[in-house]
Parts: C-alpha cells; sequence; structure tokens
C-alpha cells in the first residue's frame, strides 16, 4: 500500500533559519535518490499558520509518496537528508497518510494512489494543492484571511498549516478533521469558503489543482497541535507481512 509521510521541521535562530532556506535548492538531489520515493515537494510556509503573504522563514515541510510502507520506514530511520534536518531543527513532526480519495494534479502528475482496501475513518486529512494564474493573485490572497478563520474556529478541525513550493504562486493547505462528515460540513456550510470555491472555478483562478483526502495512520515527533494524534493514532501498516482479504 501506497504511503505518503509530511514532514515538519522548526528552526531557531539565523544560522539555521538560514540553513533551512538553503537547503530547498541544495537538498533537493539527495531527496530525489531516496529509495521507494515515488513524488515528493520541498516546500515553505506563511506565518502564523501558514495562510499568509508573510513568509515564515522557521518552519519547512517535506511532503513525500512511497511505494509502501516498509520504504518509508527506511527513509525516515536511515537516509541523509531526514537525518540532516532532524539535527538541526528544534522540533520536528512526521505525519504518516494512506489516500482515501484524490482528484486532480500536482505538477503536472497525479501522485496519490488509492487503495482498495482503503475506506475513510477518523481522523480525516483533506490537502488542497493549486497553482493560481498570476492573474488572480490578488483575489485569491484577499480571501485567504478570512476563509482561515473560519476553519481555524471550526470546532471539529484540530490542525491546520498552510505551505507551498513557491511564495503566493504555489499553496498547499493541510488540515485534520474529526470525520469526513464534519469536513464536508465546513465545506457546505461555509459562506466565505463557498464563495471562494465558487470564484475560483467561475473566474478561472488556477491553473492547476488538486484535492485529495487520507486517513491519518500514525504521527511521530512533537507538534503543537499535534499531540492528540501522536499519543492515540495506529501505526503504519507493516508491508512485510501478508494482508488479509476484506
Amino acid at each position: 500500500m501506497q504511503i505518503v509521510t509530511l514532514s515538519l521541521y522548526h528552526f531557531v535562530g539565523l544560522p539555521a533559519e538560514l540553513w533551512a532556506f538553503s537547503q530547498m535548492g541544495l537538498m533537493r538531489p539527495a531527496v530525489a535518490r531516496m529509495e521507494g520515493l515515488r513524488f515528493h515537494k520541498m516546500m515553505g510556509t506563511g506565518a502564523g499558520a501558514g495562510f499568509s503573504t508573510t513568509p515564515d522563514f522557521s518552519t519547512y515541510t517535506l511532503l513525500c509518496v512511497w511505494d509502501d510502507g516498509a520504504a518509508a520506514r527506511k527513509a525516515l530511520d536511515d537516509a541523509t537528508p531526514f537525518a540532516r534536518y532532524r539535527a538541526r531543527a528544534d522540533r520536528s513532526a512526521t505525519l504518516h497518510l494512506a489516500a482515501t480519495q484524490t482528484r486532480g494534479q500536482w505538477s503536472g502528475a497525479e501522485p496519490f494512489a488509492v487503495d482498495a482496501q482503503t475506506r475513510p475513518e477518523g481522523p480525516i486529512v483533506a490537502l488542497t494543492r493549486a497553482t493560481l494564474r498570476w492573474s488572480k493573485l490578488a483575489a485569491f490572497w484577499s480571501l485567504v484571511p478570512a476563509i482561515s478563520d473560519v476553519a481555524e474556529a471550526d470546532p471539529h478541525q484540530h490542525f491546520m498549516m498552510g505551505m507551498g513550493e513557491i511564495p503566493y504562486k504555489h499553496q498547499m493547505t493541510f488540515s485534520i478533521w474529526d470525520d469526513e462528515a464534519a469536513m464536508r460540513t465546513f465545506s457546505l456550510a461555509s459562506q466565505t469558503h463557498g464563495t471562494a470555491v465558487r470564484r475560483a472555478w467561475d473566474e478561472g483562478w488556477f491553473a492547476e489543482s488538486l484535492f485529495a483526502r487520507f486517513n491519518l495512520l500514525a504521527v511521530e515527533g512533537a507538534w503543537p497541535g499535534l499531540e492528540r494524534f501522536a499519543a492515540g493514532a495506529p501505526p503504519v501498516p507493516d508491508e512485510t507481512q501478508p494482508r488479509q482479504a476484506a
């Protein structure tokens, strides 16, 4: 079964932040060579929860799509990029995910595969990612703060972070919800969110977009807002053992 990991790293102090920023370019070849890696994106974040036009030079993320859980485990334990990031960061966490639904493309690819035996079960992760048209940047970012405020206030949403490969132009939203029903209720009931979605499609804001949902399998490390999941999430499936038929 394909496994997706999202690793979060926070750095303190100018030397560490400069190092982290430089690795957005310098670390790419080493990341791309990791065994069992199908797709990856190195991303920066915005201030606050990430939904700001002001960059946050202290926080960086690495999203990876792996052949299976064994490949993910080996890389996280042994691969040089992860070891170097952990050594420099003052805190880090990695979320393990399994896709339950996906549509759209990311850099021309369809990176996430849904296993036929995987069914949605809470908590649910929502991932949205878009490449914005240059002419639509102002319209998009004018609505982001209001949507972020509403989502952060929702009692059924427990973690949210915005990130992207290129500031302003690329935006990925990552959020964790109680379950699929809670996430759907927010999408349909939030007037602010609904207005933004309608305008985005009617006015052609996106050159490319992707939406995916995942089961949250496990959380390793320590990160504000993820404590409850790190304590109680089930382990990542052991792909070395035969799977039972449904």
